[in-house]
């Protein structure tokens, strides 16, 4: 746990974090139990009257409140620089695709073998996304495979894996997971020929290549229809559309193409990837943001869920206070907060918190007229306590042996406010453990009690007063 508080932030938090964060408490309760939320739930009914809202400012001050916030924070930084080495490598990939396609070392290009090689497993991949994106049908691709693996060796750590476990099942209950798919896709996709295309610019600008169409079975007007086609939309563009002739002289012995034939032709080739390729993928890009972004606002709180159902009585009471019935006398005297804490008691009662099994309970010497509360171990332990303790006074009787934490000193604090007579008697453990809780219990304005003699003569004496 932290020592204290984070200040509160300068930005509000994005839609998309504050339900990736109640989804991660949502899924740590799940598998760990039920976290300490008494002040995250106060925090949380003092925002609207709304159970969305409530979950999520609960889960904001837990997250903020334990290492969750910063292992949120660390996964996002992780995922990011997976992404950029993902798209680093796809870049690396289209210098090298472009490369190769020219055949450097022969400096003669087959333009069917270099389009085959430069658009052919893009067009493949392409409509496979176009498939998988209908209705009912649930994309996956090696590469968002390969980033959640980068992922995951960048981000290390015990709730690393909650924060990808989280992220998945919110965008899969968002019915987000396609359009992330996609722009991660996508996005590799034009860097790919963000760097293919530049290298063939700088290659086709340095050195000499000649280019041909190669066949035993097609004839030159399959080859003058085929590049027709490929050119209608570099066309638009300005650039250059090749005729039946220009196919015809690039057929078989290309030594007699004019240079000004090879310079349409390495244009073509350019304009092909421009369109056929950057482009498509560039409009693909855009459209998986917009869809993305369209469901990150749909987000919202499913109150049926697991872990939420239960948070509903306690963030949505059904007996809430409705504020001042009526003013109060103007001529009675205003009782300070010690003396309301004085107010006499209907009953006495004594609780054991966290006693070890070793020691006696309910312990010796106790009288009938006590009223035993038994032993507070558990979280369903202290709501039960809540709704037995009627303005008693009550001794609590600790194990000094063990350390008092902020779960504790927070169990301390609510007894304290719900009591108007609050007792401590601490059994056990050394001098410097008992120092301890004598620290503890002195910021909590606790007493402490000696035995249970001493405290059954303070209730005899505050009675008889």
């Amino acid at each position: 746990m932290r020592n204290g508080p984070l200040p509160p932030s300068a930005h509000p938090d994005s839609p998309l974090l504050q339900h990736w964060r109640a989804e991660a408490v949502r899924l740590r309760e799940a598998h760990w139990g039920p976290l300490e939320d008494r002040a995250a739930c106060q925090a949380a009914l003092r925002g609207p009257a709304q159970l969305g809202p409530r979950i999520l400012a609960r889960a904001a001050w837990l997250a903020r409140h334990s290492p969750l916030q910063d292992c949120l924070h660390q996964w996002t930084l992780g995922a990011r620089w997976a992404l950029a080495a993902l798209w680093l490598a796809t870049g690396l990939a289209g210098i090298a695709a472009a490369t190769a396609a020219l055949n450097p070392s022969q400096g003669s290009v087959n333009l069917a073998s270099a389009l085959l090689g430069l658009l052919g497993l893009h067009a493949l991949t392409l409509l496979i996304w176009l498939i998988s994106s209908l209705p009912g049908l649930q994309p996956t691709t090696a590469l968002s495979r390969l980033w959640l693996w980068l992922t995951r060796k960048i981000v290390r750590g015990p709730d690393a894996a909650l924060a990808a476990q989280a992220f998945l099942s919110l965008l899969m209950r968002a019915r987000a997971w396609k359009p992330a798919v996609g722009l991660l896709s996508h996005g590799a996709w034009t860097t790919a020929y963000l760097g293919a295309i530049p290298t063939l610019i700088v290659l086709l600008s340095t050195r000499s290549y000649t280019f041909h169409w190669e066949t035993t079975l097609l004839s030159p007007q399959a080859f003058t229809v085929f590049s027709q086609w490929l050119s209608s939309l570099p066309r638009l563009l300005g650039f250059p559309s090749p005729d039946y002739q220009t196919v015809a002289l690039s057929m078989g012995d290309t030594a007699s193409a004019a240079a000004a034939i090879q310079a349409d032709w390495s244009l073509w080739l350019i304009g092909c990837l421009l369109c056929w390729g950057l482009l498509p993928r560039l409009l693909s890009l855009a459209i998986c943001g917009v869809w993305l972004r369209q469901r990150i606002r749909r987000l919202a709180i499913d109150p049926d869920l697991p872990g939420w159902l239960e948070l509903r009585e306690r963030l949505l009471p059904t007996h809430e206070a409705l504020g001042i019935d009526k003013p109060a006398p103007a001529d009675g005297p205003v009782r300070t907060g010690a003396q309301i804490a004085r107010t006499p008691a209907r009953h006495a009662a004594v609780l054991a918190c966290e006693l070890g099994p070793d020691l006696l309970w309910p312990p010796a010497g106790l009288p009938d007229a006590i009223h035993d509360l038994g032993r507070c171990d558990s979280r369903e332990d202290r709501q039960r306590i809540r709704a037995q303790i009627d303005a008693a006074h009550v001794l609590l009787v600790c194990d000094a042996r063990l350390t008092p934490d902020r779960g504790t000193a927070a169990w301390f604090d609510e007894l304290n406010h719900a009591c108007p007579d609050l007792r401590v008697l601490c059994l056990g453990g050394t001098t410097e453990r008992r120092q301890t809780w004598q620290h503890v219990l002195s910021r909590q304005n606790l007493q402490q009690v000696p035995d249970l003699n001493a405290w059954l003569e303070h209730i005899g004496s505050s009675r008889h007063d």
